[in-house]
């Protein structure tokens, strides 16, 4: 893996040649080399990817302000920092839960000017969120629209520290497919790779032409796999969507209830519960152990939540649990995860 650091001569790219590579250098030189407002702008790295100018003046950087109030707040702060990719000048795509429940929220591009986002689209299902940022006239990336990255296909992560510097790290996918979290959030072809984000999530993850394939989410402790993208391919499904800014119809929204369940040993436990949420509200308890849902065992992550996706909010979903030693069967009514957040 190769981390590069870098500052991009934003007046070379106003100057043309947006296309052009930025140039990779065998045994590179410090951070301060690769910025030189009299020379086309560069990355010094020993890099085997190739990074296209028009990637890094796509990349911005990202900061939220959160209500004290909203549910969200306790547990991912009132003030949150990231990154983001342009996809049209005037859309930014990023991590939803930068900006989840923001009451204002704002972004850099390399010009420095900071820009006020009008608004936020946030799609639960796939963890992405779209920013509207009006007359922003960002340069807007490419996006990777072809088949899905395999095992072994060299990658490189564009992100930020601040809202001055741009770093990057190259490496590999590693793993390509399931991936269970234990906030009710599941993707089927999760992006996994070698490489450690070496700065703020909800940046652009690029493919050996420099086309996004995915918006790095999440860092990892397994060996080998260091950082989660979620694929290009769920945004390009939902853009026309997420680009009106109209709500997720009624049709498509899940059943959620508000719990942390995690899996271990073919088993499933409650450990901990969303505050004033639909399971909390029920009588569901940490430490609970699922035994089933709606008569469906549960045994994995992945079986709980097709089981629970099955109903839709303001329905009635019937959970079994051990706790201590008597069997308990409570009643829960599903929430709707985008009234509850938004």
């Amino acid at each position: 893996m190769t981390i590069v650091s870098y500052r991009v001569a934003a007046a070379s790219i106003r100057h043309g040649a947006r296309n052009a590579p930025l140039v990779a250098r065998p045994g590179g030189a410090g951070p301060d080399a690769a910025y030189n407002p009299a020379r086309s702008a560069e990355a010094i790295t020993d890099s085997p990817v190739p990074i296209p100018r028009v990637a890094a003046a796509s990349v911005v950087f990202l900061r939220a302000e959160i209500r004290a109030e909203h549910p969200s707040a306790p547990i991912l702060g009132e003030e949150r920092m990231g990154a983001g990719v342009a996809v049209t000048a005037e859309h930014v795509l990023t991590a939803h839960y930068l900006v989840l429940g923001a009451s204002t929220a704002e972004v850099v591009g390399l010009d420095g000017r900071e820009r006020r986002v009008d608004r936020v689209s946030i799609d639960h299902e796939s963890g992405l969120a779209l920013l509207t940022v009006e007359g922003a006239g960002f340069e807007p990336a490419r996006l990777r629209a072809e088949e899905e990255l395999t095992p072994g296909d060299p990658v490189f992560l564009l992100t930020c520290t601040g809202d001055k510097e741009r770093r990057g790290a190259s490496g590999h996918v590693s793993f390509v497919g399931p991936f269970e979290a234990f906030w009710e959030y599941m993707l089927d072809r999760a992006i996994m790779t070698t490489m450690v984000n070496p700065g703020l999530a909800g940046g652009p993850l690029l493919d050996g032409r420099g086309h996004v394939a995915g918006i790095v989410s999440l860092g990892l402790a397994a060996v080998g796999r260091y950082s989660l993208a979620i694929p290009t391919a769920l945004f390009l499904e939902r853009r026309a969507l997420l680009e009106s800014g109209q709500p997720v119809p009624e049709a498509e929204r899940r059943a959620w209830i508000g719990f942390y369940p995690q899996a271990h040993d073919d088993a499933v436990a409650v450990s901990g519960l969303v505050s004033g949420g639909p399971a909390d509200s029920a009588g569901l308890q940490r430490g609970d152990l699922l035994v089933s849902l709606d008569g469906h065992p549960v045994q994995d992550l992945r079986q709980l939540y097709r089981a629970l996706w099955r109903k839709a909010p303001g329905e009635v979903v019937g959970m079994q649990v051990l706790r201590e030693d008597s069997i308990h069967v409570i009643d829960i009514v599903a929430g709707d995860r985008y009234e509850f957040y938004k």
